[in-house]
């Protein structure tokens, strides 16, 4: 319901002003309601600022005595029943807003439906003002309905008033078509059985007709130049918003014959048919000119007429399945089937590579394949193919085309989609060539208002973090025993990961380079048996170790899950290095160990903890209560990292962390005669990170020195975190807090 007057105060001034005076604003379509109140549409403000009405406002100065008994007084009259009625500006009912509307009505007038028709036939009637005959005297309206008949029913005057005072009647015969189109899907019962029902939140198609819209011009499918065709059409949901005067330009296809009945009862006029798009006809495809004989298509003739023709464009606006059928590791496939098309065939044949995969990825491939020059692309999708390394190749050899616009939204938002992600709804110009490295998206929240700018760069293959530098090639001599995590030995994988090479130092896992992925980061002291692991040794040891902080202090997000980590484009300086260094000493994706007596393969190792922070001379001076220990540290040698930090220059915050740790050290080694170590494979003088902290919090030791730690780790992070960004580690406006 529209206000009947506008208030604008600050805690200085403010102002009130009767609400129809400003309709031609708030009604006109004209400008972008999509941004936010923050940003509002430039264009508007600009025609405010020269409106003669804002020059007429009076604006009191609430803070003059005078002046505020003013503003209070006219407060008041505003809000006076009477003066309201006066001033009252009615809205109107349209396709854009009837199913408010519709709720609001049966929340108001639904009551008195007792008998006889659906509560939408009484709706549809009622905002016709031809349909119905109101009887104040008794309490009575009679309705009229599309089949002729009519049914009366007692109704409250004053609630009967009350509704349309808000509310403008209905008298645009196209108005009322839309309506009763939309009005019978929301009301099918047939609709209900369909599994999947509103795959697509509405809210979210409604956003996407809008900024089709945008890109195409206000009523561009009145013109009859357009053609849509949506062919993975499920129950049409996506078109659910579309106007009912566009679907006889409107195709919509889908996999099931059930479904496509469905869609002919809801969609007059359109043309609605069972295909598999990724199946059907596709033998045609790329042969169809050289064939010796005619091919027998499934596909309509008047849409493959159309589609020859130059003077029509084309729309495709669809929401194609999510589904991946992913390589297993050794054990085969998961999904085992879901992409095995005839179009992914000939994907194969234009080596196209993993993003054969994915289905969306196979629409794409076949509806550019297919479809004339002058075509607009509207899809619902994930981003993946716009900057997974994967999909690079890909993205530039067949989809090289001109981003106009678009939006994103948490994944949650879709039915039953698991996972935190982004969804994206982009509109891509098929009849002209990428001019941009990067394309800014809008971001959506939960109920489709525009709220902010996500700008992606479209990556090239080799920009990402894991080609920064040259991983060391292992040895197919040199074993160690794999492992699963810090202490855990993996035998028995048929996919053995267990190469290394003498100077081997510790095992990073990088997989991917994504945010969903750097979960999987870790460091170990031994193989990884995970894919996406390298050697460390001394020479990549810095940049390694830069890797893992720069990919573990970023929190991931939905919005930047599938933002990938790149290489810097300025070389950082040697106190980030260190910082980086120091931090990820003690982080929790630190799981390098000491163990000792490994069986693996026949053989039995002894695996040094590389990443030791501590000199032994200093150990010497703590109280360390194992005898054991206390022999082992006679004869044995420093490890790398306390070399490393004895020769280096470590910035005051890092040393910070240090001495944070070398108290949370001291304590165990000082109780380790309390603790029941074996649970995590102690032995060693120079246990890791991960046995020392595991240990103590199973025994609820050294609490207060993890805290300090912690804090003072935290401290680290939070000086390396806008680095990331500026050394080029991640795009520029990456965005870290929940949204």
């Amino acid at each position: 319901m529209i206000p009947y007057f506008l208030c604008l105060a600050d805690k200085n001034e403010a102002s009130i002003t009767e609400t129809n005076k400003w309709s031609n604003y708030y009604s006109n379509d004209s400008y972008n309601w999509e941004n936010p109140p923050s940003k509002p549409d430039q264009r508007l403000i600009d025609h405010l600022v020269k409106e003669p009405e804002t020059r007429n406002l009076h604006v009191y100065r609430i803070n003059l005595k005078g002046e505020h008994s003013a503003f209070k007084k006219n407060l008041e009259n505003a809000l006076n029943p009477q003066i309201i009625m006066d001033f009252g500006d009615k809205k109107v009912i349209n396709e854009e807003n009837f199913e408010a509307v519709f709720d609001h009505w049966k929340n108001i007038l639904g009551k008195y439906i007792v008998n006889g028709y659906k509560d939408s036939f009484y709706f549809l009637s009622n905002i016709q003002k031809d349909k119905i005959i109101v009887d104040r005297e008794n309490s009575r309206v009679v309705f009229t309905f599309e089949d002729k008949n009519s049914k009366t029913q007692k109704v409250l005057m004053k609630d009967y008033d009350y509704f349309w005072g808000v509310y403008d009647y209905i008298t645009s015969q196209e108005t009322i078509n839309g309506i009763h189109a939309k009005l019978d899907r929301l009301t099918d019962e047939n609709q209900r059985r369909f599994e999947g029902e509103f795959y697509t939140p509405l809210r979210f198609g409604k956003k996407a007709i809008h900024y089709i819209s945008e890109v195409l011009g206000k009523n561009w499918y009145k013109s009859g130049k357009y053609r849509i065709w949506d062919m993975a059409a499920g129950t049409g949901n996506l078109e659910y918003h579309l106007p009912a005067e566009a679907y006889k330009y409107l195709y919509m296809s889908t996999l099931h014959a059930s479904e496509a009945d469905h869609l002919n009862k809801v969609f007059p006029n359109a043309t609605c048919f069972q295909y598999d798009y990724l199946n059907d006809d596709v033998e045609y495809l790329l042969t169809k000119d050289n064939l010796p004989f005619e091919p027998n298509w499934k596909l309509p003739k008047k849409l493959r007429d159309e589609s020859k023709d130059d003077s029509i464009t084309w729309l495709v606006y669809i929401n194609p399945p999510f589904a991946t059928a992913q390589v297993g590791g050794a054990k085969g496939e998961s999904k085992k089937g879901v992409s095995k098309t005839k179009v992914e065939v000939l994907m194969d044949n234009e080596n196209v590579g993993h993003v054969k995969r994915e289905l969306f990825a196979q629409f794409m491939f076949r509806l550019t394949h297919e479809l004339p020059k002058n075509t607009y692309l509207g899809m619902f999708s994930k981003l993946k193919y716009l900057n997974a390394p994967d999909s690079v190749e890909y993205r530039d050899r067949f989809f090289n085309y001109k981003y106009e616009k678009g939006f994103l939204f948490k994944s949650t938002n879709f039915n039953g989609v698991k996972g935190k992600y982004p969804i994206c709804f982009l509109l891509w110009n098929l009849a002209k060539d990428r001019e941009l490295k990067s394309i800014s998206i809008d971001i959506a929240d939960e109920s489709a208002k525009t709220i902010g700018t996500k700008h992606l760069q479209l990556i090239e293959k080799g920009d990402v973090i894991n080609k920064w530098f040259e991983r060391p090639k292992n040895s197919n001599e040199y074993i160690l025993p794999p492992l699963s995590n810090g202490i855990s030995v993996r035998e028995n994988n048929s996919d053995t990961r267990h190469r290394a090479r003498p100077d081997f130092l510790a095992s990073i896992c990088s997989k991917g380079n994504d945010f969903q992925n750097s979960k999987y980061v870790v460091i170990l002291s031994s193989p990884s048996v995970s894919a996406g692991a390298f050697t460390v040794n001394d020479e990549n040891f810095e940049k390694a170790l830069v890797l893992h902080a720069v990919r573990k202090i970023p929190r991931p997000t939905w919005l930047n899950d599938r933002n990938q980590f790149l290489i810097p484009h300025t070389e950082p300086n040697q106190e980030f290095y260190n910082d980086c260094i120091i931090w990820s000493l003690f982080s929790s994706s630190n799981e390098t160990t000491s163990l000792s007596n490994v069986e693996y393969l026949g053989n039995t190792y002894q695996i040094k903890n590389n990443f030791y922070p501590f000199l032994i001379e200093e150990l010497k001076k703590w109280e360390i209560k194992d005898p054991d220990f206390r022999q082992q540290l006679s004869v044995d040698e420093n490890r790398f990292v306390a070399k490393w930090i004895k020769k280096s220059e470590l910035s005051e915050e890092a040393k910070e962390v240090l001495t944070k740790a070398k108290e949370v050290y001291k304590f165990f080694y000082s109780h380790i005669n309390e603790m029941a170590t074996q649970n995590w494979k102690i032995e060693n003088w120079d246990s890791g990170w991960y046995q020392i902290r595991r240990c103590l919090n199973e025994h609820n030791f050294a609490t207060e020195e993890m805290n300090e730690l912690k804090k003072v780790s935290d401290d680290l992070a939070n000086k390396i975190l806008p680095q990331i960004e500026e050394f080029g580690f991640l795009d520029k406006d990456e965005v870290y807090e929940e949204i």
